[in-house]
């Protein structure tokens, strides 16, 4: 990885609380030029939502303390959100014994509640698992769906039980090289085991996943932290951080926005090993289907550094498009870094480096991929560092592989930080040659360029690598 990527990676603070947005904001506005076009004063809360997201056929505004379902959910803090929704720790005050038990309260974008329930894969995904006899303790389930009326539209809540943290968010290392802080190698095996497990059940069963990453597989909370009272939540985890919603004219904010925004729980609480079982629920079934009845209109959409090239080229998705993508999951679940760095947000970057990684892409990729003669000659090779300058590459390219950035692990950890707890690695292990074989060896089978080639789910489940 190159010193440029390091040195901005340790500028910036990638902290990735439970379903919250996937990449930190970069830059601030710094000048009243900036709030031009805005109805509202950008909040300087972290891992929050833009308040412009708050109108008709957006957002729901909600704060601490709301209630849902004729008085049956209560808001106690907050989890983040995505692009379609927020996602709030909330209470059921129906579920014996009192207080209540806390689950996870997702609140849909009106535009995004229009359709019926049986056609919202959130809710007929983990169905058709069920009915295909799979444990639900492997997959995020629905424990209940309603309508709320609201000043942006009709909005869609959705009812999970409570996860805790998501690989990404425990691999979390801000100030520190990407990759110091990773789960303890038995312990990502098993990881990656479980999902692979899942995701081959889900084959089994004819449906693609369509957007798995580290951030859609969490871990399991301990069943007493379910019961945890309001004072027990914000001693462990913090009480809500809350910043008044400000018009950027001075004038009322009028009913679509809420009173303040409220910042998500902060992912250094959530990543306490005491409150985690060392199990993974796969979650976020938004971009899955049934291989059999593909949607009509159906839009690939996963972060780029998981698309897999068929998808990237030619809009392609299928069950060789999950192998792909669990491919670079278990690479990250190991390594605690992604395979391709997503840092720069740059679907060129990630293309450089999957070439300097897996090799030249075939045709017709290779002539699509518009920007590779800043970096590679005509066989996919890197051209000298003098050529890629005088190409106008601000990064270079280099010659890497799987298996050399597998033996980079654990080169760059921060002795500093010797025991982070009995979940994450200490510093300065890396892998054994046998085992950088057997892993390298499972995830080339997985990368491989064309789809047809690669590796099916039943054969990823039963490698050794697992019980290395």
């Amino acid at each position: 990885m190159s010193n440029l990527i390091q040195l901005v990676r340790r500028s910036l603070d990638r902290s990735s609380p439970i379903h919250s947005s996937r990449w930190p904001t970069l830059l601030r506005p710094s000048s009243s030029s900036a709030f031009a076009g805005r109805r509202f004063v950008p909040s300087q809360l972290d891992g929050v939502e833009d308040a412009e997201d708050y109108q008709l056929g957006g957002l729901h505004p909600i704060t601490i303390g709301d209630t849902f379902s004729e008085g049956r959910y209560r808001v106690v803090h907050k989890l983040g959100f995505g692009s379609s929704s927020t996602v709030w720790l909330a209470r059921d005050q129906q579920h014996s014994p009192w207080p209540g038990r806390l689950v996870t309260l997702k609140a849909m974008r009106a535009d995004s509640s229009s359709v019926a329930p049986e056609e919202v894969p959130e809710i007929a995904v983990p169905k058709l698992l069920q009915l295909d006899s799979i444990p639900a303790s492997d997959f995020q389930t629905v424990d209940d769906n309603f309508l709320v009326q609201g000043p942006n539209g009709l909005h869609r809540f959705l009812v999970f039980p409570l996860a805790g943290p998501s690989i990404l968010a425990m691999s979390d290392s801000p100030g520190r090289v990407s990759g110091s802080r990773r789960l303890r190698g038995d312990l990502a095996r098993s990881v990656a085991k479980q999902t692979a497990t899942m995701l081959c059940r889900m084959h089994r069963a004819g449906l693609v996943h369509g957007d798995l990453t580290t951030s859609n597989i969490l871990f399991r909370v301990f069943e007493d932290i379910l019961e945890w009272s309001d004072d027990q939540v914000y001693s462990h985890l913090g009480s809500p951080e809350m910043e008044e919603v400000r018009t950027c004219n001075g004038q009322p904010r009028g009913p679509h926005a809420p009173t303040e925004l409220v910042a998500p729980i902060s992912a250094s609480r959530l990543t306490d090993a005491s409150l985690l079982q060392e199990k993974v629920v796969v979650i976020d079934f938004g971009q899955s289907y049934a291989i059999a009845r593909r949607p009509k209109n159906y839009q690939p959409a996963t972060v780029i550094n998981y698309c897999a090239p068929e998808m990237r080229f030619e809009g392609r998705t299928g069950f060789e498009t999950d192998v792909w993508a669990l491919g670079c999951a278990i690479f990250e679940i190991r390594a605690g870094f992604p395979l391709f760095d997503p840092l720069l947000r740059s679907d060129a970057d990630v293309l450089r480096q999957t070439v300097e990684t897996l090799g030249k892409l075939p045709e017709p990729w290779w002539k699509s991929f518009a920007e590779q003669a800043l970096w590679f000659d005509e066989d996919g090779e890197p051209k000298s560092e003098k050529d890629q300058k005088l190409a106008g590459a601000l990064l270079c390219s280099s010659k890497s592989s799987i298996r050399e950035k597998l033996r980079s692990i654990g080169t760059q950890d921060d002795s500093s930080y010797l025991n982070e707890g009995p979940m994450i690695e200490k510093s300065g292990v890396r892998l054994c040659e046998e085992e950088i074989e057997l892993l390298g060896q499972l995830l080339e089978k997985m990368l491989r360029y064309r789809p047809e080639e690669r590796i099916r789910m039943p054969e990823v489940v039963e490698h050794p690598w697992f019980t290395f």
